[in-house]
């Protein structure tokens, strides 16, 4: 029983951290990528996209060790992820698997991308 007590006291001391890596969470991924995907394709005259079908965060990796240097004020993320697009009448769903760099500034979580890849 007291292993169990200890296990437990531990697991909760450590949720704290675990909630502030300071990464993008899922849902503001998808916003800023989703903005981005609609700027883009409005940009090339191929308006009507409203939002993925679906999107699922796949990871994200801190960039404070760009280049061998570190970098402890940098708050920036690589991130994967997997995007949805919502099929067009008489076509099939296409799923990309992009990744993007999330800055956090002073304005709020800023997106660029860096690429996506018909999967």
């Amino acid at each position: 029983m007291r292993g169990l007590r200890v296990v437990v006291i531990c697991s909760l001391a450590l949720l704290p951290l675990a909630a502030c890596s300071g990464e993008p969470g899922e849902s503001d991924m998808r916003k800023l990528v989703e903005s981005h995907t609609k700027r883009a394709l409005d940009g090339q005259g191929q308006g009507g996209f409203r939002g993925f079908e679906s999107f699922r965060k796949q990871g994200c990796v801190d960039t404070k060790y760009r280049n061998g240097a570190p970098k402890p004020d940098d708050k920036q993320y690589d991130c994967y992820y997997a995007a949805t697009f919502a099929p067009q009448p008489g076509a099939t769903a296409m799923t990309v698997n992009g990744k993007g760099r999330f800055t956090r500034t002073d304005k709020g979580l800023a997106f660029e991308d860096l690429g996506a890849q018909p999967r």
